[in-house]
């Protein structure tokens, strides 16, 4: 195997990584560690608004609701030091019984402290509501284990 496919490999799953952890922090984690996640100027397009840099995006999303954020299948394509994704997921809040799916698609970049999300962009394909013996149970959050 080359030293460029040994790249690719690492930078892959560098991505999935931050990807996955995009997820888990915002249940698990303090707000400020999801938000590492991000290039200072990111770009977070969301409910036909567009918000721009940490400062802006911390505002909104720290008031979002939350719950339980299930990441689908992901497709990566490198470009040197930066990347596109686009992956699925399924959000089901714990304060309501609305959930959402759609798609995340985002441009991420190589940084010296590692890959960043430098533009994210929701697009919400489906709303629904849960069944009756479904509905959501309120969890305080950060979730805490043992």
């Amino acid at each position: 195997m080359t030293e460029a496919e040994m790249q690719k490999i690492a930078d892959e799953l560098a991505i999935r990584r931050l990807l996955d952890e995009y997820c888990l922090r915002l249940e698990i984690n303090a707000f400020e560690e999801w938000l590492d996640l991000f290039t200072d100027d990111t770009v977070y397009d969301v409910f036909r608004q567009s918000l721009r840099g940490r400062a802006e995006l911390s505002a909104m999303l720290s008031q979002a609701p939350h719950g339980v954020h299930l990441p689908g299948a992901v497709r990566i394509e490198l470009d040197g030091d930066t990347a596109r994704a686009v992956q699925s997921y399924l959000f089901i809040p714990n304060n309501d019984d609305r959930w959402n799916a759609g798609w995340y698609q985002r441009k991420l970049a190589r940084t010296p402290d590692g890959w960043k999300i430098a533009h994210t962009k929701v697009k919400i394909a489906r709303i629904g509501e849960l069944a009756p013996d479904e509905k959501a149970r309120s969890l305080p959050f950060p979730v805490q284990f043992g």
